[in-house]
């Protein structure tokens, strides 16, 4: 009698523990790089607090963790002029509720992700987000402008 796949129990029990193991972390951990700034925000309390240090951290799945880029950006305005129109821009971490309170809590990563426009300069993401204030009327303080930058260079 030949055996297939589903006879084998303990391919069965190792595809179980694989599911449990895989549901858990998207639940339960998220992970946070050394140059990333992380804000936690509980659903059910409503509470929002930096998560200020880099690493696996396990939390409730009621708690939601949002992560921005703090590297220097280049942030540009898509233009054919030799003028200065571009910026290098950084998150500033210490106006992180600025932030929260300019564009509210959600995953700023997900800024622009679908692009119908068929436009090379589309900007995705927290580069999005700081183009827009670094340009804008209103600056929020959580964007640091550290060089006007041209083209030709």
């Amino acid at each position: 009698m030949r055996k297939t796949i589903s006879d084998n129990k303990w391919i069965k029990k190792s595809l179980i523990v694989f599911f449990c193991l895989f549901v858990s972390y998207i639940m339960f951990y998220h992970h946070t790089e050394s140059y990333e700034w992380c804000i936690t925000r509980n659903v059910i309390t409503g509470e929002m607090k930096p998560d200020q240090h880099s690493g696996f951290h396990f939390t409730a799945p009621w708690v939601l963790a949002s992560k921005i880029d703090t590297r220097p950006r280049k942030v540009c305005i898509a233009s054919a002029s030799r003028n200065m129109n571009c910026r290098l821009v950084q998150f500033d971490t210490t106006y992180w509720k600025e932030l929260v309170q300019y564009e509210g809590f959600h995953y700023y990563w997900w800024y622009n992700r679908i692009s119908f426009n068929g436009s090379q300069e589309t900007y995705r993401g927290v580069d999005n987000l700081l183009l827009g204030h670094a340009y804008g009327a209103t600056r929020g303080k959580f964007v640091k402008i550290l060089q006007e930058v041209g083209d030709e260079q």
